[in-house]
């Protein structure tokens, strides 16, 4: 049976192999910083557009609030889930782009 070198587990989308301990550790951290970028991502984006409908009595500020909160839970849960199966470094990648279109203003 071949054994597979690093690049090889790298390609692997989520593969780890350090030790099982080392392993639990990486998909906590990355499930924890998915989680907080993808929070963020997702409470901005929901609280930006949740009045866009103008909501019932014609006051936004309620569905921007409902939006906001939504997006933010549905955001979080997301990527704490998503982030382990793509592994930490990807993770940190798109938790960096996510950082970096927030305080950019383009997200």
């Amino acid at each position: 049976m071949k054994e597979l070198t690093t690049y090889e587990m790298d390609m692997v989308s989520g593969s780890y192999g350090n030790g099982f301990f080392n392993d639990v550790g990486e998909a906590v951290t990355s499930s924890i910083i998915g989680g907080i970028a993808a929070g963020f991502t997702g409470a901005i984006i929901g609280g930006k557009h949740g009045g866009d409908g103008g909501g019932a009595l014609g006051i936004g500020s309620i569905g921007q609030l409902v939006g906001m909160i939504s997006g933010g839970v549905m955001g979080a849960v997301g990527g704490a889930i998503g982030a382990p199966i793509i592994g930490f470094q990807n993770t940190w990648k798109y938790a960096q782009k996510a950082m970096d279109g927030i305080l950019g203003g383009t997200i």
